[in-house]
C-alpha cells in the first residue's frame, strides 16, 4: 500500500490540513502554478483540465469562490473543458451538509456564476446537490457561454446516496457538444458500471467526465484507489474516449481520507495529465484531436457483427417488468417466496434494481414470507418459471435467453424449495426445418429471415392449469395444456397446420432441467434410466426419483452436463387445416421399487 494512503500515516496528514488553513493551499497552488503554467494548446489540441481539492462541507458560497478561482486558472491555461469534483459546490459528507449546500437551478449565486461564464468560451462542468421540485439530485451542471447547457443526474446511486443522503437517480445520460467534440458525464458510482458511459458513447460522445467525491476508509482507500483506477482505464480502452476523472482531497475526519488520484486518460487507458496523490492540483492535458477522431490501431466498434450486437441488446433487455402491484406481487411470490431468489436474479428476471426489489418485498409484505405447507391431497405446486436465474447447470452455451413462456416449475413433495423445470415445448422440428426453440442456439428458420418472435406468458385457470399457445408467422400453432394433481403433472401439445402444405417429421423436445431438484443436480446419466416411454433420475442418496413420459415416444435421452431428462414424442403427420396431439406425464417417486412406480403410472391413465 502506497504509505500515503496507510492508516498510519493518516493522522499527519490531518495534522498538516489542521494547521493550514485550505484557502492557504489553494493560494499556494496557482501562485506555484504559475511557473509551471503550460502555454496554450498548439496547434488544434484540445486542452481539459480538471481539479483536485477540498470541498467546504455545506459551504456553497466558500465552494462557489474556489471554483471561480478554477476556472479562472483553466482559463489562463488555454482549456475547452474544466471539471470540478462530485457535489463540490454543496458538499458530500452528511445529510446535514448536503442540505445546506443544495442549491435550486435558479439560485441567484449560481445564477451569478453561470452567467460569468459568458467572459470566456470554456465549458465548465460543477457538482451539485441539486434541489429539484420533485425531490433532490446528485448532478453536474454543464455551462458555457453564459449559459447552463444542461444537467445530468447520478444515475447509479449508493446506499449512501439514496438511504442517507436522499437523492434520486438521474433517468437519462445527456450528451452534449462543444469545440467540436461530443461529450458526456458520468458521476462517480457510475464508473462502476459500462451502462451510462456506453450510452454516451453510442450518442457519440468521445469525451466523458467522470466527477468522484471519495472519502474512503483509510484501511481499504488503496484497493478503492486501484479499482476506481481500472474501471476509468476499462472505459477508456474499451469505449475509446478519453476519460476525465476529477476527485477531492481531504483528510479531517478520523479513519477516512480523501486521496485525489484525478487524471485525464487516453482512449488506450493510459494516463496523458494526472494528480496523483493528496495534493490540491489543477491538472491540464493536451489531448490531440486524433485520438478522439480515430479508432484504435487494434479494434474498431465497426467490426462487431450485427448479429452480437443483437444478441446483447437482448440479453441487456430480457428481463420483464411486471405492470402493477397485483403482477408484481404475484411474481415477487413466485420468486421469492417459492423458487427463494437472491435480490440480483429478482433484478435480472424483472428489470427491478436491487433495491426495489428490496422495498418492494417489503411493501408487499413478502419480506420473510414462507410458502403455506402442502397437504398430500393437494396437487403438486406448478408456477411458471420466471426467468433471471438459469435453469441449467451446464451446457449454457446451448441455451442462451432461455424464454419463460415454455417453461413451468414443478416442486418436489418433499422439499418444496426444490423443483424440476419442465420445458414444454423446447423445441419443434419439421419438414420445414426448426420451426420453434426456446433459446437461443440453433437458428430457427425465422431467424434466417429476420422475423422476431413475441414474447408470451402462460394463463392459468382458477383449478391450477396452465395453458400456453404461439402461433408462428407462417400460420402454424401449437400450445400445451398442463393440469397438476396429486399424484403427478399431465401434460398435453397440440399443434394445428395453417399452412397450405402437408407437414412431416413433426418432432418435439421437452426438457426436464433438474438443477433445481437438490439431490439430483449431478451432471451425469449414470443415475439415469431411459425406458421408452420413461424417463426418469434417481436421487444422489438413492430413495427419490423424478419420471417423465411423452408419446407417442421417438427417443429417451439425456444431457448430463445441463442435467436434464427427455422423453422426447413426434407428432403425427399433419395436413393443412388439421390438429395433432401427444401426451405426457411428470411425477415423483420416493421408493426403491422403480419398475413397480412405472406399472402404477402405466395404470394411472395419463395417455388418454
Amino acid at each position: 500500500m502506497d504509505p500515503r494512503t496507510s492508516g498510519e500515516s493518516a493522522p499527519c496528514r490531518r495534522e498538516r490540513w489542521g494547521r493550514r488553513p485550505r484557502w492557504v493551499l489553494l493560494v499556494l497552488l496557482l501562485a506555484t502554478s504559475a511557473s509551471l503554467r503550460p502555454a496554450r494548446a498548439a496547434g488544434d489540441d484540445l486542452v481539459v483540465s480538471v481539479y483536485q481539492g477540498v470541498c467546504r462541507e455545506g459551504d456553497f458560497a466558500a465552494n462557489l469562490a474556489t471554483a471561480r478561482t478554477v476556472v479562472e486558472e483553466a482559463h489562463a491555461r488555454g482549456s475547452h473543458f474544466v471539471a470540478l469534483p462530485e457535489c463540490f459546490l454543496s458538499g458530500y459528507e452528511s445529510v446535514e451538509a448536503v442540505q445546506r449546500g443544495a442549491r435550486p437551478l435558479d439560485d441567484p449565486e449560481l445564477a451569478g456564476f453561470i452567467e460569468e461564464s459568458a467572459s470566456h468560451e470554456m465549458v465548465v462542468l460543477v457538482g451539485l446537490a441539486r434541489k429539484a421540485k420533485d425531490g433532490l439530485y446528485n448532478s453536474v451542471l454543464v455551462i458555457a457561454r453564459g449559459r447552463l447547457l444542461g444537467v445530468y443526474d447520478k444515475v447509479m446511486l449508493t446506499g449512501g446516496d439514496r438511504e442517507v443522503l436522499g437523492f434520486k437517480p438521474g433517468t437519462a445520460v445527456p450528451v452534449f457538444s462543444a469545440h467540436g467534440v461530443r461529450f458526456a458525464a458520468i458521476i462517480c458510482h457510475d464508473s462502476s458500471f459500462p451502462h451510462a458511459a456506453m450510452v454516451a458513447r453510442l450518442q457519440g460522445a468521445t469525451l466523458l467526465f467522470s466527477p468522484h467525491n471519495n472519502e474512503i476508509g483509510a484501511e481499504v482507500a488503496d484497493g478503492h484507489r486501484l479499482a476506481v483506477r481500472n474501471c476509468h482505464v476499462g472505459l477508456a480502452s474499451q469505449l475509446k474516449m478519453v476519460v476525465a476523472r476529477a476527485n477531492i482531497v481531504k483528510s479531517d475526519r478520523e479513519g477516512r481520507i480523501g486521496y485525489g488520484d484525478s487524471f485525464v486518460l487516453s482512449p488506450q487507458g493510459t494516463p496523458i495529465a494526472e494528480a496523483g496523490l493528496f495534493r490540491t492540483e489543477l491538472v491540464t492535458a493536451r489531448v490531440a484531436r486524433s485520438l478522439l477522431e480515430t479508432p484504435s490501431a487494434w479494434a474498431d466498434d465497426g467490426e462487431v457483427p450485427a448479429w452480437l450486437r443483437t444478441q446483447l441488446a437482448q440479453m441487456l433487455t430480457e428481463f420483464r417488468r411486471p405492470p402493477g402491484d397485483a403482477a408484481l406481487k404475484t411474481w415477487l411470490e413466485n420468486m421469492i417466496v417459492h423458487h427463494r431468489f437472491a435480490p440480483r436474479e429478482v433484478s435480472a428476471a424483472t428489470g427491478l434494481t436491487i433495491q426495489e426489489v428490496r422495498d418492494a418485498s417489503r411493501r408487499l409484505g413478502l419480506e420473510g414470507a414462507k410458502p403455506e405447507p402442502r397437504r398430500p391431497e393437494e396437487p403438486l405446486l406448478v408456477l411458471p418459471y420466471p426467468g433471471g436465474r438459469h435453469p441449467r447447470i451446464g451446457f449454457l452455451d446451448g441455451a442462451v435467453m432461455p424464454q419463460r413462456e415454455t417453461k413451468l416449475s414443478v416442486f418436489t413433495p418433499w422439499d418444496d424449495a426444490s423443483y424440476v423445470v419442465v420445458d414444454v415445448p423446447e423445441a419443434v422440428f419439421s419438414n420445414l426445418g426448426l420451426i420453434y426453440l426456446a433459446h437461443t442456439h440453433v437458428p430457427m428458420i425465422w431467424d434466417a429471415k429476420g422475423v422476431a418472435l413475441p414474447r408470451l406468458e402462460w394463463r392459468r385457470d382458477e383449478d391450477g392449469s396452465f395453458h400456453g399457445e404461439r402461433t408462428l408467422p407462417n400460420g402454424i400453432a401449437f400450445g400445451a395444456d398442463v393440469a397438476p394433481s396429486p399424484s403427478g403433472v399431465r401434460m398435453g401439445l397440440w399443434l394445428r397446420n395453417g399452412t397450405d402444405e402437408r407437414l412431416t417429421g413433426l418432432r418435439v423436445q421437452n426438457c426436464v432441467m433438474l438443477a433445481g431438484a437438490r439431490g439430483f443436480a449431478a451432471q451425469t446419466n449414470a443415475n439415469k434410466v431411459f425406458r421408452a416411454p420413461y424417463a426418469a433420475a434417481r436421487s444422489q442418496d438413492g430413495r427419490r426419483w423424478v419420471v417423465t413420459a411423452w408419446e407417442p415416444n421417438q427417443r429417451c435421452w439425456g444431457n448430463p452436463d445441463c442435467p436434464c431428462l427427455h422423453s422426447d414424442p413426434q407428432f403425427p403427420d399433419c395436413e393443412p387445416g388439421e390438429t395433432v396431439r401427444l401426451r405426457g406425464w411428470l411425477s415423483f417417486y420416493e421408493g426403491d421399487d422403480l419398475d413397480g412406480e412405472l406399472e402404477r403410472i402405466d395404470q394411472s391413465g395419463w395417455r388418454e
